[in-house]
């Protein structure tokens, strides 16, 4: 027998702002442990705030009577994804290849940093990759 979810009811607006503020106390959290050298402590802090909030809006949509998530919400993350990724890739197109070059003739030197933020961003464009992939190939 399957179990039913309760519904929670949680108004829109009022979904928004919880997520954001706990969004926003994590990362005060972070900051303030940071400033008064209690690192750890201010990691856990984020970390718990922003896993809770995630959990929040991930979560809610699916029990709550009232719709949290509509066309229009959609359309704006969609725009501001492809965005996104659009302007990774060229200036990531437009600046890697020239860098790899410079590299090579002793011009420029990649740095470690550099070297991280190249995997990272490759990283990302993998990632896009198969999310593309597994939407465009679901049933």
């Amino acid at each position: 027998m399957m179990e039913q979810l309760t519904s929670v009811g949680l108004e829109k607006r009022t979904y928004e702002r919880l997520v954001w503020l706990l969004v926003g106390v994590g990362c005060l959290g972070l900051l303030v442990g940071i400033g008064i050298d209690e690192r750890f402590a201010g990691t856990v802090t984020y970390l718990v705030a922003v896993w809770i909030g995630m959990a929040i809006a991930f979560g809610a949509p699916y029990v709550s009577e009232v719709k949290l998530y509509d066309e229009r919400d959609e359309a704006l993350h969609n725009r501001a994804s492809g965005l996104t990724i659009g302007i990774a890739c060229i200036l990531t197109v437009s600046i890697v290849p020239a860098l790899y070059v410079l590299n090579a003739g002793g011009y420029v030197e990649i740095t470690t940093t550099l070297w991280g933020v190249i995997y990272a961003v490759s990283a990302l464009a993998l990632l896009y990759g198969a999310c593309y992939l597994f939407v465009v190939r679901r049933p």
